[in-house]
């Protein structure tokens, strides 16, 4: 199992770790309700280093990406992020990754912490007959994500000098001779901040943010934060699935030819398909691979993956369900050892 190069600090904080995506990785620290209040109204600093890592540069890019990812590289400006999928021939998903365009000859990648492996080796398979150069630096970089709404401040007051980059945005820096990257991606919610730094610099930048004022939040809050936003993830609720059956369909350019683009152009609409769900009874909890059943009983899905906020607030979870219970607002039970809870379908579209 691989570990974080914060893998000491984690321990030093008293931090419970456990496995993640293959990573040994903080589950949480001393406090959870302390955690989920920080990363909801304050500021909470999380180690996400285990997320796959590449840079890809070359002079025929934009071409070669537009290949192999489904989203268009054209709509995408240097200094700019982009959600995108990289689809097996046949229109299943392979990855949700994050694209960041430096400039015509140099872009960056963040992808699945489980499939970082695999993402590099899919990718290498494809730039033998191309001028494309990709690297893996999933464990030579450091990614520390801040959420909430203190965190622009701490960032300020820690890095004054660092320019604060627009929502969707980024900017690269150095510190010293290290070549660093703040990003305004949302990987951890909607206007979530990510720091990319080496791996040496890690331990440092973490304590120097705890300094000003974030606070240290682990897996647990970080399951919250996705689910609720509406973040599905690849290991629970898109593995295996078309981007129309995984909500995902935004992500793909009807105007360009990649990589699955005539499998999913051609297959017909899906009978189920992933969605948000929010309990409508505070305190009650979802468990991932729950039923999903409708107000007549009748089963119409599953839960993927669920959470529950701290001091008993509602739960929230990812569900397949049949596409005839998707609509914003649709009432719904979730049913797992013997309890019922009621939830609502949440209109935040899933990302």
């Amino acid at each position: 199992m691989k570990k974080s190069p914060l893998h000491s600090l984690h321990q030093r904080l008293g931090a419970s770790m456990a496995p993640t995506a293959g990573w040994n990785m903080p589950r949480q620290y001393t406090d959870l309700i302390r955690e989920h209040l920080a990363a909801r109204a304050a500021c909470g600093l999380f180690d996400i280093s285990h997320l796959g890592k590449f840079r890809v540069v070359g002079k025929e890019l934009p071409a070669w990406l537009d290949a192999h990812l489904s989203n268009s590289i054209a709509d995408c400006r240097d200094g700019q992020i982009q959600r995108t999928l990289m689809l097996r021939q046949d229109g299943v998903i392979l990855d949700r990754m994050t694209l960041l365009r430096e400039n015509q000859e140099r872009f960056f990648l963040i992808g699945s912490a489980s499939l970082a492996d695999a993402d590099f080796d899919i990718l290498s398979r494809q730039v033998q007959n191309a001028a494309v150069e990709i690297t893996n630096e999933t464990d030579s970089l450091c990614i520390l994500a801040l959420t909430g709404p203190d965190s622009k401040r701490v960032l300020a007051s820690t890095w004054h000098e660092i320019p604060i980059p627009a929502q969707g945005a980024f900017c690269t820096f150095r510190r010293g001779n290290q070549r660093c990257m703040l990003l305004r991606s949302g990987l951890m919610a909607p206007d979530s901040f990510e720091l990319i730094c080496p791996a040496s610099a890690g331990i440092a930048w973490f304590e120097q943010l705890m300094v000003a004022g974030a606070v240290p939040c682990g897996q647990i809050t970080g399951e919250y934060l996705r689910i609720r936003n509406a973040r599905a993830n690849m290991e629970n609720d898109i593995n295996h699935l078309t981007p129309a059956a995984g909500s995902l369909h935004h992500l793909c350019s009807e105007n360009k030819n990649f990589k699955g683009a005539d499998a999913i152009r051609n297959d017909s609409p899906p009978t189920h398909r992933i969605i948000s769900l929010r309990s409508t009874a505070p305190g009650m909890t979802f468990e991932p691979g729950s039923e999903v059943r409708n107000l007549d009983g009748y089963v119409v899905g599953n839960v993927t993956s669920a959470t529950q906020a701290a001091a008993g607030g509602h739960s929230y979870a990812m569900a397949y369900v049949s596409t005839t219970h998707t609509a914003p607002g649709t009432r719904l039970h979730v049913t797992s050892g013997g309890s019922s809870v009621p939830a609502m379908v949440e209109d935040t579209e899933v990302c």
